[in-house]
C-alpha cells in the first residue's frame, strides 16, 4: 500500500478516534451535570427543617433536650400506591430509625381568604402494607382561619398517633372539612387551594417525626 494512503487512513483513525474520544467526554459531562443539578436539588434542605434544625441548635434546646440531643426524621410526599383513593398525601415512613415518639404533619399555607371565614378540619389517616390499605382513627381536629396564618406560613399537625401502626410503611392524610352548616364535600379541592402540594417543591408536605417529644410545634 502506497505511503501516503497509509497516512490517509491513520489520519482518518485519529480522526475517529478522536470523535469518539470527544463524543464520550461529551456524555459523560452531561451525565455528570445531570447527577450534580439532581443531587443538589435533592440536597437542598426543606425551609421548615432549616428552621427546626436552628431551633434545636439553639443553647436553650441542647439544655432542655441534655446530652443525647434530639433526633429528627422527615419524610417528603410521594406517589399513594396504586390502590388509594384521590385526595391524600401520602409519605413513605419505611426506613424510619430508630424508633420515634412524635410525629408532625407539616402544611404550607399558600392561600389566604380575603374575609375572617373559619372552618373545622379533621385530619383522617390511612396505612398502607403489603397492598393492604387501612383507614385510622383521626389525627387531629382543630379551627382553621382562613384570613389568617401562623407567622412561619405552616400549619403543624400532630399525627404521632400514627406512630402506633406496626409496621409503620406506606401512610396517608386526607383533610375533611366542615362549617357552621356542616360537612364541606369539596375536602379535595380545598386542601388544592389552600395547601403547597406540589412533590419536588420546597414547599410540598413533610413528615417530621422526634425521638423526644418536639421543643416546637
Amino acid at each position: 500500500m502506497p505511503v501516503d494512503s497509509i497516512v490517509g487512513l491513520q489520519l482518518m483513525d485519529h480522526r475517529s478516534y478522536t470523535e469518539d474520544y470527544r463524543g464520550r467526554n461529551k456524555a459523560i459531562l452531561e451525565m455528570l451535570h445531570i447527577n450534580k443539578v439532581s443531587a443538589s436539588h435533592q440536597a437542598k434542605a426543606h425551609p421548615y427543617m432549616r428552621g427546626l434544625h436552628r431551633q434545636l441548635d439553639s443553647p436553650e434546646a441542647r439544655d432542655f433536650g441534655g446530652s443525647d440531643g434530639t433526633v429528627v426524621q422527615s419524610f417528603r410526599s410521594v406517589l399513594g400506591p396504586h390502590q388509594a383513593p384521590s385526595g391524600w398525601i401520602w409519605f413513605n415512613a419505611s426506613g424510619l430509625n430508630p424508633p420515634m415518639l412524635a410525629a408532625e404533619l407539616v402544611m404550607y399555607r399558600k392561600t389566604l381568604h380575603p374575609n375572617p371565614i373559619s372552618i373545622t378540619v379533621a385530619l383522617h389517616s390511612a396505612s398502607a402494607f403489603k397492598g393492604t390499605l387501612v383507614e385510622n382513627q383521626v389525627m387531629e381536629e382543630r379551627q382553621l382561619t382562613l384570613d389568617q396564618q401562623s407567622s412561619s406560613g405552616y400549619d403543624v399537625f400532630n399525627v404521632s398517633a400514627v406512630l402506633l401502626v406496626k409496621p409503620l410503611a406506606v401512610v396517608g392524610f386526607q383533610m375533611r372539612y366542615t362549617d357552621n352548616t356542616g360537612s364541606l364535600v369539596l375536602h379535595e379541592a380545598l386542601t388544592q387551594s389552600l395547601y403547597c402540594l406540589k412533590r419536588g417543591s420546597l414547599r410540598e408536605p413533610l413528615l417530621v417525626l422526634y425521638q423526644s417529644h418536639p421543643l416546637y410545634s
